[in-house]
């Protein structure tokens, strides 16, 4: 459970970092499973601008029981129900490849309006919580937030091609050029009182943050891959109004049913 000190940074921040939350032998097993994931070729894995590089795969807790596991694991669930304040269950989980030289950005952007136009999630009620499976750094495409603009609420974004909110095409989403991306002159008035701030840490660590949290991640310039996963919990009565394009459900889960924490003791194998 988290801490009165650590609830109030994150109310104020929009983000917390808690380090070495998995051990070694954990996170080698969780990256030799996202491996595996990478090398499926389904629906679900997307590839970088090159044809060929793995950016992500999603819905990966819908095909493999250690995934499975992770997202019922107190260690993770605990937080986000916390926070929240009730039942929760995932209504996304994507790995990140971010390859070694070849993981691309993702533009400045916030999770919620997204899943508020695609999904029809009708209240921000939900958090991401991301395990590292690399140590993230200045130089390998750390996660970039602006600390505090989650209390801006939803921004009013334009989607950059020019089509309507109910024109899908969700493979758009998870690409280098996202539909509803911040440009320069938007992220120029939200950093005029506001620093960029890199969010590193070490492999294992667990990282909560807002929907509403502008953020984004530059390039991997590193020789090493930067991997994550990334949960998304949203409140089990946080209602998704009907959508005339409902995504897969490897992008927006459809079973609501409250998640029930595993034993503390339980093994991701």
């Amino acid at each position: 459970m988290l801490t009165d000190v650590e609830l109030k940074s994150f109310n104020e921040d929009g983000y917390l970092l808690r380090p070495s939350v998995f051990t070694a032998d954990e996170v080698d097993l969780l990256k030799s499973l996202s491996e595996e994931q990478f090398s499926r070729d389904a629906p679900s894995r997307v590839l970088e601008k090159d044809g060929h590089t793995v950016r992500g795969v999603h819905g990966s807790h819908l095909v493999d029981e250690a995934f499975s596991r992770l997202v019922r694991m107190p260690r993770v669930l605990a937080p986000a129900v916390q926070m929240l304040g009730g039942p929760v269950y995932v209504h996304q989980f994507k790995i990140n490849a971010k390859k070694a030289l070849r993981g691309d950005i993702w533009p400045w952007h916030q999770d919620y309006v997204f899943w508020n136009r695609r999904d029809g999630m009708t209240r921000a009620q939900a958090v991401n919580v991301a395990v590292f499976l690399d140590e993230a750094t200045e130089v390998n495409g750390p996660l970039l937030f602006l600390p505090g603009s989650h209390r801006i609420g939803m921004l009013d974004l334009e989607r950059h091609d020019g089509a309507e909110d109910g024109a899908e095409d969700w493979a758009s989403n998870l690409a280098a050029d996202l539909d509803y991306a911040i440009n320069a002159p938007l992220l120029a008035k939200l950093t005029a009182d506001r620093d960029i701030v890199p969010a590193k840490g070490p492999a294992g660590s667990v990282l909560l943050f807002d929907p509403l949290l502008v953020h984004g991640s530059g390039a991997n310039m590193s020789p090493s891959d930067r991997r994550m996963i990334l949960i998304t919990y949203n409140r089990s009565d946080n209602i998704l109004a009907p959508v005339a394009n409902p995504r897969p459900e490897f992008l927006a889960g459809n079973d609501r049913a409250p998640l029930v924490a595993l034993p503390e003791t339980t093994s991701l194998s």
